[in-house]
C-alpha cells in the first residue's frame, strides 16, 4: 500500500434528527402502469429500516414477507420514501401510523426488484458548522459537484464489522466456521437493543457450554442452533458450517455482499494510490480509504466500471494488469485465496460479479444559504440536495464535501 497523508474532516453533524436526512427513491421509467397484477405502494417511513418496516406490514396484512417486492433498502436514521409491491392490499399497523405511511400509486406487471430503482434524491442538513469554515465547504461542494467522488461503499454496508476479524464470513472462508458462527450469535452490532446486546455478552461467556447457551437463548434460531450443538456428540468444523446455513437467506446474502463490498473498497483504494500522484486517506469504520486529487477525478470517466469480484472467479474477469495486481494484494492482506470468489460457500446464495462505477458525479446539486443552527447556538447549518444513482452512498459524498484537506 502506497503511503499517503491522512485528512481529518471539518466540524459537522449529520442525522441529528430523521428530517436531517431525507431520501426519495426514484422508479425506473416504465414500471408504474395503470393496470397490472401487482399494486405499487409508496412507503414513507421515519426511524425504521426497510426490512423491519416490511416485516410489520407483512404481519399486519397477513402476507408472506417474501411476496412483498421492493427496489432498495433505506436507512433507519432518516425520513425516506420508497416503493414496494404486492399482489394484494397492504396495511400498516395502526399503532405505527405516525412513522409508517403507505399509499397505492399504481400497478405493475411484475413485482418490484432492485432493477426498478433508478436512484435516489437526497435532502440533507449539515449541522454544527463553524462559520469560518463556510468557504471550505463551498469549495469542496463545487469540486464534488463538478468532478464527483469515488463510489466507495460506506459503513452502513458493514453493520457486522469486527475490529479483529473484519467480517464474520472471513474466518469462515479461512477455514474457521466456529468463529464465524460465534460472531454471528454473540457479537453485538450498532443499533441493537440493550437487551439483545446483554444476552450476546452472556452467550460469549457460556460459549462451549451449549446447555447454558440454550437456556439464555432469546430467539428461535439461537435455541435451534444451541439445541443442535448440545445433542451433537462430536462437534466439528462441518457441524458449525451446517449450523450457519440455518440463518435466513437474506442474512447469508448480506454476509457475502458485505465481503464483496469490503474487498472492492480496499481494491479500489489500493488501485487509485498507484494511479494518483497525490491525494489523502480518510479513516472509516472498516479502515482507511484513498481520495485522489481533483486532477485525477477529472480524468476518470463516469463510465469507468470496475468489476466487484465474484463468480465465476477473478481469473476469468476482465481486469487490467494493474487492477489485478491491486486485487491480489488485497486478497493476500485478508489472508484469502485468489479462488475465494469462484463459487458461493452457500449453495442457495449467489455471489456473482457485477460492474460498479468507479466514480459518481451527483446530479441536481444545490447548496442553500448557511443559517444559524437551532440545535447548536453559535454554529451554522446548511441544507444540500442532490441525486445519486442506485447503490451510491450520500454519506460518502458528504465525506468528500467535508474533507479538511484541499485536493
Amino acid at each position: 500500500m502506497s503511503e499517503r497523508p491522512f485528512s481529518g474532516f471539518l466540524v459537522y453533524e449529520l442525522k441529528q434528527s430523521p428530517e436531517d436526512f431525507q431520501v426519495e427513491e426514484i422508479l425506473q421509467p416504465g414500471w408504474l402502469k395503470e393496470s397490472g397484477n401487482w399494486t405499487i405502494f409508496r412507503l414513507r417511513k421515519t426511524g425504521w429500516n426497510t426490512l423491519d418496516a416490511l416485516q410489520r406490514i407483512a404481519k399486519e396484512s397477513r402476507v408472506p414477507l417474501s411476496e412483498i417486492g421492493y427496489g432498495g433498502k433505506k436507512d433507519r436514521h432518516a425520513t425516506t420514501t420508497q416503493h414496494i409491491s404486492a399482489d394484494r392490499i397492504l396495511r400498516v399497523p395502526p399503532e405505527l401510523a405516525d412513522v409508517l405511511q403507505l399509499e397505492p400509486i399504481g400497478f405493475s406487471g411484475r413485482p418490484l426488484t432492485p432493477e426498478a430503482n433508478a436512484g435516489n434524491r437526497f435532502i440533507l442538513t449539515l449541522r454544527n458548522l463553524v462559520e469560518k469554515e463556510e468557504d471550505v465547504v463551498l469549495r469542496n461542494f463545487e469540486k464534488g459537484s463538478r468532478s464527483g467522488f469515488i463510489n466507495y461503499y460506506d459503513s452502513q454496508r458493514f453493520s457486522r464489522f469486527h475490529p479483529d476479524f473484519r467480517l464474520p464470513i472471513i474466518p469462515y472462508l479461512q477455514g474457521n466456521p466456529e468463529t464465524c458462527l460465534k460472531l454471528l450469535l454473540t457479537d453485538p452490532f450498532s443499533g441493537e437493543k440493550k437487551q439483545a446486546r446483554d444476552r450476546k455478552k452472556e452467550l460469549q461467556k457460556f460459549w462451549g457450554n451449549w446447555s447454558g447457551c440454550e437456556r439464555i437463548s432469546g430467539t428461535k434460531l439461537e435455541s435451534r442452533i444451541f439445541s443442535h450443538l448440545k445433542k451433537e456428540k462430536n462437534v466439528t468444523s462441518k457441524t458449525y458450517a451446517e449450523l450457519i446455513s440455518f440463518f435466513p437467506e437474506e442474512e447469508l446474502l448480506m454476509l457475502l455482499s458485505s465481503l464483496q463490498s469490503l474487498v472492492w473498497n480496499e481494491f479500489v483504494s489500493e488501485f487509485l494510490t498507484t494511479e494518483s500522484v497525490s491525494g489523502v486517506r480518510i479513516k472509516t469504520k472498516t479502515g482507511s480509504l484513498f481520495f485522489p486529487e481533483e486532477s485525477l477525478m477529472q480524468t476518470l470517466s463516469s463510465d469507468y466500471d470496475l468489476t466487484v469480484p465474484g463468480a465465476p472467479g477473478i481469473e476469468t474477469l476482465e481486469y487490467s494488469e494493474k487492477e489485478m495486481l491491486s486485487l491480489r494484494t488485497i486478497l493476500s492482506r485478508f489472508d484469502l485465496k485468489n479462488s475465494v470468489f469462484t463459487k458461493s460457500p452457500f449453495p442457495k446464495i449467489k455471489m456473482n460479479s457485477f460492474e460498479r462505477n468507479l466514480k459518481v458525479v451527483p446530479d441536481e446539486c444545490l447548496l442553500e444559504e448557511f443559517e444559524p443552527d437551532d440545535l447548536h447556538p453559535g454554529r451554522k447549518k446548511v441544507k444540500i440536495s442532490f441525486r445519486l444513482p442506485s447503490g451510491s452512498y450520500a454519506t460518502m459524498f458528504v465525506k468528500r464535501l467535508m474533507l479538511r484537506a484541499e485536493i
